[in-house]
């Protein structure tokens, strides 16, 4: 009979059991390069790897939020770019239409090119990243930001929101400028208007052009002036020139009412060699120069009027008149000043510089995430070292410890095998 007994044979093939499961995962880690890192194996470096897989994680979502950062904001740019150019076209065709050999034909044919510059940047205004999320609409971006009412006036349904992403812990990171910003606040010398208004009011001066004057004189020392103005009070201001000089005239007016006016120019009398009496059949004020000299008229400037319009609906009609109050003349219309085209030049380089600002802005905070992306390449190395020395394996002392296994394994089955097949006999022999 075997000496052996049962407990004997269980325990020996549990110990042989175990060592083939160590070799086999020896041989795994030998295959994949990486240790066994169970908790049930080693807790602690468990418990650090999962740590470090944590911050991975991390870098990868904010190295993700950066690029995207980066993808509109260049998009951004390169919108305002051609915008830009399409300010630089504009410019070029103010100062074509500035000189006084084009007839109204040719000032015609220039607005309509100035019509379509203003169309294709409508269309630049309300781009969209390739998310379809508005570029230039703050936080309302699944909405079209810039549109037109049916006058034509281009209206920001977007906010003055600027939106951001995380791109590290605590640090938020611009991906754009709100379209408020980049369109509707150019400053020029009558306030804030937008680029779409600048454009509006060079295609009012060019249509208007041989209708409305913004300057002019008069000979004979006589003149009608009809102002046409609102119900509410509105300020208007000009400069007057009569035989003596020059006087800037400003009054608060009303329709149907002279009387301010009348005031305002006789205030300047000694001044300007001018007087103004109300004519109450026609509601109209009567100027009469000293000698019978020039009168002249500049810089119209009516409150709230910051751009051209057309048709024109406020301003001074000026008929010239003889010694017997009848017009000697056509009656020309003296327009506010923004219906000259040197104005509109003056805007559209505004502008030109507003969008240049505004690039920079954008330009500013792409460094700036380039300088945040550079930052989490070299963590993501860092986390990618100290993660590889954590679960790589060493793949010498894996070798030598399964050969060395290997070999005890082999020893262990020999022996077992050999003390299973014992008799008593052979103890005894």
């Amino acid at each position: 009979m075997p000496i052996s007994t049962k407990t004997f044979n269980e325990q020996a093939i549990r110990g042989i059991a175990r060592l083939t499961e160590q070799a086999n995962a020896y041989q795994e880690q030998i295959a994949t390069g990486k240790k066994d890192l169970r908790p049930s194996q080693d807790p602690v470096a468990a418990a650090r790897l999962a740590s470090v897989k944590d911050l991975e994680a991390d870098v990868g979502r904010f190295t993700d939020n950066i690029g995207a950062a980066k993808t509109r904001l260049g998009l951004a740019d390169t919108v305002l770019e051609s915008v830009q150019t399409i300010m630089i076209r504009a410019n070029e065709l103010a100062i074509q239409a500035a000189n006084g050999t084009n007839s109204q034909l040719d000032r015609q044919a220039i607005r309509a090119e100035i019509d379509q510059l203003r169309e294709s940047m409508i269309g630049l205004a309300n781009t969209a990243d390739d998310r379809g999320q508005a570029l230039f609409g703050g936080f309302v971006m699944r909405d079209t930001p810039f549109v037109k009412d049916r006058t034509g006036a281009v209206t920001y349904a977007g906010d003055s929101g600027q939106s951001a992403v995380l791109a590290a812990d605590g640090l938020m990171l611009a991906t754009g400028i709100s379209g408020a910003d980049a369109f509707m606040r150019v400053e020029t010398p009558t306030g804030p208007v937008s680029v779409f208004d600048i454009f509006a009011s060079l295609s009012a001066a060019l249509d208007t052009a041989d209708e409305a004057e913004t300057s002019m004189s008069l000979s004979g020392g006589r003149a009608r002036l009809e102002v046409a103005t609102g119900r509410d009070p509105q300020l208007h201001a000009f400069t007057i020139t009569g035989p003596l000089g020059s006087a800037r005239i400003s009054a608060e007016l009303v329709a149907g009412a002279t009387d301010a006016l009348v005031d305002a120019i006789n205030a300047t009398s000694q001044a300007t060699g001018l007087q103004a009496t109300a004519d109450t059949n026609t509601q109209a004020v009567i100027l009469t120069a000293q000698g019978g000299g020039t009168i002249s008229f500049r810089d119209y400037h009516i409150a709230g009027m910051r751009v051209a319009t057309t048709p024109i609906t406020t301003g001074m009609t000026i008929t010239p008149l003889d010694g017997q109050n009848v017009a000697s003349g056509p009656g020309r219309i003296l327009a506010d000043a923004d219906h000259e085209i040197g104005k509109s030049i003056g805007m559209i380089q505004s502008g030109i510089e507003h969008l240049a600002l505004q690039r920079a802005r954008i330009g500013a905070n792409y460094n700036a995430a380039d300088i945040q992306s550079e930052a989490l390449a070299r963590k993501a190395l860092v986390v990618a070292e100290t993660r590889a020395g954590i679960e790589d394996a060493d793949m010498a002392e894996v070798i030598s410890k399964l050969q060395s296994l290997l070999v005890n394994r082999d020893a262990a089955q020999q022996v077992f095998a050999k003390l299973s097949q014992q008799s008593l006999f052979d103890f005894l022999r």
